[in-house]
């Protein structure tokens, strides 16, 4: 009598799906690379609105003012203030002149921050409120603005925004380092 033949095994459907889903992982791989890796096309000329290539910023530069270290207005105990400030400006003529006013600025820093309250600077809300005295005064000793703003909370509150003051070139007043004792 003769066998039957047995019946060819099947290939393994789970090796057929694994090699199709390595398949599309490897295009979809390649894909996202190539999309990530090429630079961005070039604007098309003609009729398109102005964008920032066709006015480009001037690079940031930060300028460092150094390190602080103030008392701060007596509240329970003594507690001073130890602060490092960098400026961030768009404006190239700017570094000089910030140079050659630096005394003027820190004296200026020094005297707001000695004005403070610990409780002041202790809230986020506080510190960016302090960020922007400290830019105000910096606008006025460069001449950048025509008023002098308050040295204390006695003068008065914030610095009056004054017209034109916002495209100064003092970007930011930056904390890189704060830390109340």
């Amino acid at each position: 009598m003769e066998e039957a033949e047995a019946p060819p095994p099947k290939k393994s459907k789970k090796k057929l799906i694994l090699l199709i889903a390595a398949v599309v992982l490897l295009i979809g791989g390649g894909a996202a690379a190539f999309l990530l890796l090429s630079p961005a096309p070039a604007p098309k000329r003609g009729g398109a609105a102005p964008t920032e290539a066709t006015h480009p910023e001037t690079p940031p530069k930060f300028i460092d003012l150094g390190q602080f270290t103030a008392n701060l207005m007596r509240e329970e105990d003594d507690r001073y203030l130890q602060i490092a400030i960098s400026l961030k400006v768009t404006k190239s003529d700017l570094e000089d002149k910030i140079k050659e006013t630096k005394p003027e600025i820190l004296h200026r820093v020094n005297m707001l921050l000695q004005s403070k309250y610990p409780s002041e600077l202790a809230t986020f809300d506080g510190k960016d409120l302090l960020a922007q005295q400290i830019k105000a005064q910096v606008e006025y000793v460069l001449g950048l603005r025509k008023t002098a703003p308050p040295l204390s909370a006695e003068q008065g509150a914030a610095a009056p925004i004054e017209a034109g003051v916002g495209k100064s070139g003092i970007n930011e007043v930056l904390f890189t380092s704060f830390i109340i004792q």
